[in-house]
């Protein structure tokens, strides 16, 4: 039979050298490398899909910093704005909040409930000339939609 070395008196290094196989400290190195920068990865991703939400005023008083960004933008249609037919793509409006307003093209179809007056959120990327090319507009839904909860009194009565 053959013996296994013993570790030299005074080196504590000749332990570890027995106790690791060869290459396993390179394998653990390139395995929190490579964790690092998957982490670095979902990282930068988040950031650059990051989306601001507004409202109009605030907005307009970004000014200059808001153009190329992603942005969420709430307002209320402006009466007169809206062009293009209904049932039609490629829309235009204003959408506008204390006193301040923004100019939005989009081109689907509008949510069926989209109308002057209404409180909607657009979202979509702000172009050099101050417009919101919108890839979504959202409508807030009116109050008209909700309803009391139905009562025992309004419940149908079975027939005998």
């Amino acid at each position: 039979m053959e013996s296994v070395p013993q570790p030299e008196e005074g080196r504590p290094e000749a332990l570890l050298e027995a106790a690791d196989p060869p290459g396993m400290a390179w394998w653990t190195v390139l395995g929190i490398v490579l964790v690092a920068l998957l982490v670095g990865v979902v990282i930068v991703d988040g950031l650059e899909s990051e989306t601001y939400f507004y409202t109009v005023d605030a907005a307009v008083a970004q000014g200059a910093e808001l153009p190329g960004r992603h942005v969420r933008v709430k307002g209320t249609v402006e009466p007169g704005s809206i062009v293009g037919a209904d049932g039609e793509l490629g829309r235009t409006f204003r959408i506008a909040e204390n006193g301040k307003s923004l100019r939005v093209t989009y081109d689907r179809a509008m949510p069926d409930t989209f109308d002057e007056n209404m409180e909607v959120v657009v979202q979509g990327v702000v172009t050099d000339d101050m417009v919101v090319v919108a890839d979504e507009v959202l409508v807030k839904c009116p109050s008209r939609y909700e309803g009391n909860p139905p009562t025992a009194q309004d419940a149908p009565q079975a027939s005998l």
